[in-house]
């Protein structure tokens, strides 16, 4: 008799995980695929990878079968869709897909490589992930900086003072972040 679970554990095995795992992989940061709707678009993604996955070890297993014996049945294919979807787990994990893994043990947390952002080596789990949000944060503001002096440079005397203001702000929460990135122990000096 086919229960509730195997029917949800089949829809998320064909319709989802592989997919989800391998956007996951080849785009492990947040916010990588968009800034305000990633988490969407990492679904969507990988639901249609996934159909696209399904299909493919299905033509696959169909091409081994014989005429007398088909691999295109349950046990095959949930074995293959598992195994590709174990693969792809493990490969975004090794590329800091998953840094929540940290929180079940600290030696599972791997951090995505941004550049700018400090070895953090002995750190906690909650250090680290307060480090990479200060450097990336640092990153946008420094970005908008650039943004906020150029638009300053063509605007009128009016404007100018809105600009200034809007640049020394800024530069006060980078001079922020600078400091408590000191006192964590990983920041630039």
């Amino acid at each position: 008799m086919i229960s509730i679970f195997q029917v949800a554990a089949g829809i998320a095995i064909i319709f989802f995980l592989p997919g989800f795992t391998l956007v996951n992989l080849l785009f492990p940061r947040r916010g990588e695929l968009d800034p305000e709707y990633d988490i969407i678009y990492r679904v969507t993604l990988g639901m249609g990878v996934s159909v696209v996955i399904s299909i493919l070890v299905g033509f696959m297993l169909n091409a081994m079968s014989t005429e007398g014996h088909g691999y295109v049945t349950a046990g095959p294919l949930w074995a293959v869709l598992l195994s590709i979807t174990g693969l792809f787990t493990l490969a975004g994990w090794v590329r800091g897909a998953y840094p929540r893994a940290g929180l079940i043990h600290p030696s599972l947390y791997r951090s995505t490589s941004i550049r700018g952002i400090p070895k953090t080596k002995g750190l906690s789990y909650n250090k680290k992930k307060r480090t990479e949000k200060l450097v990336l944060e640092r990153e946008a503001l420094l970005t908008d900086l650039k943004a906020l002096v150029e638009s300053s440079s063509t605007s009128n005397p009016q404007r100018k003072l809105y600009y200034r203001q809007r640049i020394d702000d800024a530069r006060g929460r980078v001079d922020q972040i600078n400091e408590e990135l000191r006192s964590l122990g990983g920041g630039k000096k």
